[in-house]
């Protein structure tokens, strides 16, 4: 699998922060995947407006059949949805969102079977600002 785009770096130390990283939940972000992207949103999840570093915008969907807290992923700014928030992080996060609390998301890395195939799935970091900003370390 080819993955592109970025990591998350300890500003201070310099280390590399995985996804379960325990300092990335005490700073309040969370890195997951989007959910349904590969199986329900394969034309979205290929367009440049959410390729790595592209801010996207969280949708609460609170009537959904399937769950009822339920955050759609579509890219900043509008355009065609790409996925979900996975059940587990939606269920911590809806209510945030529905107290209008802000919450901010971008695309921190794609997913590729090799370089040459489409873009199939996306890596997101979410936090509880209004703005991320991304910031290349040398």
């Amino acid at each position: 699998m080819w993955l592109a785009g970025y990591s998350l770096v300890d500003g201070d130390t310099g280390r590399f922060l995985g996804r379960d990283d325990p300092s990335l939940a005490a700073r309040g972000l969370r890195v997951s995947g989007v959910a349904g992207a590969a199986a329900h949103h394969q034309e979205a999840v290929g367009r440049e407006d959410v390729g790595p570093g592209r801010p996207l915008e969280l949708r609460r969907d609170p009537d959904n059949e399937h769950d009822p807290n339920a955050i759609a992923v579509h890219p900043a700014g509008g355009g065609e949805q790409v996925g979900w928030v996975p059940r587990e992080l939606a269920a911590e996060l809806a209510h945030e969102l529905d107290a209008a609390r802000p919450w901010s998301a971008l695309t921190l890395r794609e997913q590729r079977r090799s370089p040459r195939d489409p873009r199939h799935g996306l890596t997101m970091l979410l936090a509880p600002v209004l703005q991320i900003e991304l910031v290349e370390r040398r």
